[in-house]
């Protein structure tokens, strides 16, 4: 399990001055891809509604990696907002299918992951499991490194539109933007590229009322199988 290091990014400049002044700081221009996001959920959307996500990426055309994703609220934290990401790469490999193990874990899957070899195995399972795929976003992002574990996405996603977003291997996210945005130029993004699409595609709004049921009941979204890591990370600061 680790903390997701990133942060969206609702830029109040133009993203053609936003991308000369990250180009003046030393990021660099490392790749533009077409990537395929394949959302997994229960036919009631039942990860949707407990601010979780299951994911199989797929890059200019192959396999990328698979994700879970889920969001706590722990307040004793200076940032009340823990991210978690399980992920690994695919084709799998025996590192991989250990994470891919915690996922099934979560979600109730049963299976075996050594039988998953590709993105397409991985999707039988999902489905054979009671998951469906209905939500895909396709989009295409190009991506900027500073090469000091910074790096910024740009995603121009159908259905949503573009969306900015950094990401640190070390630094604090709101570190790193506050080192290339004055206040007024920014304001960080509440809602995930998924709950974007789900909104507009969909109709959905549950995700709405996410921050208040937070502030209601903090633990209101752990399953029973998560309160161990909950409460780990209820006493870590």
């Amino acid at each position: 399990m680790a903390q997701e290091k990133e942060i969206k990014i609702n830029l109040t400049i133009p993203l053609d001055d936003f991308i000369a002044r990250i180009t003046s700081r030393g990021f660099e221009k490392i790749s533009e891809t077409v990537q395929r996001d394949n959302y997994f959920d229960t036919d009631d959307w039942l990860l949707y509604k407990n601010v979780a996500s299951l994911r199989i990426r797929q890059v200019d055309g192959k396999d990328h990696s698979f994700a879970f994703k889920k969001v706590f609220c722990v307040p004793i934290r200076s940032d009340s907002h823990y991210v978690e990401e399980i992920e690994g790469r695919i084709p799998c490999n025996e590192g991989t299918k250990e994470n891919l193990n915690l996922i099934f874990d979560r979600v109730g899957i049963n299976d075996d992951p050594r039988s998953v070899s590709d993105g397409k195995s991985l999707e039988d399972v999902f489905i054979r499991n009671g998951f469906q795929g209905e939500q895909i976003l396709s989009k295409t992002r190009i991506l900027f490194n500073d090469g000091k574990g910074n790096e910024i996405m740009i995603d121009d996603v159908q259905n949503v539109g573009t969306i900015v977003e950094l990401e640190c291997a070390e630094k604090e996210p709101m570190d790193a933007v506050n080192d290339l945005l004055e206040d007024a130029e920014w304001e960080r993004g509440k809602l995930g590229t998924g709950y974007i699409w789900l909104e507009r595609v969909k109709g959905f709004t549950d995700h709405l009322g996410h921050e208040q049921k937070f502030k209601t009941d903090p633990a209101w979204n752990v399953w029973e199988n998560e309160v161990e890591i909950y409460n780990r990370l209820s006493s870590e600061k």
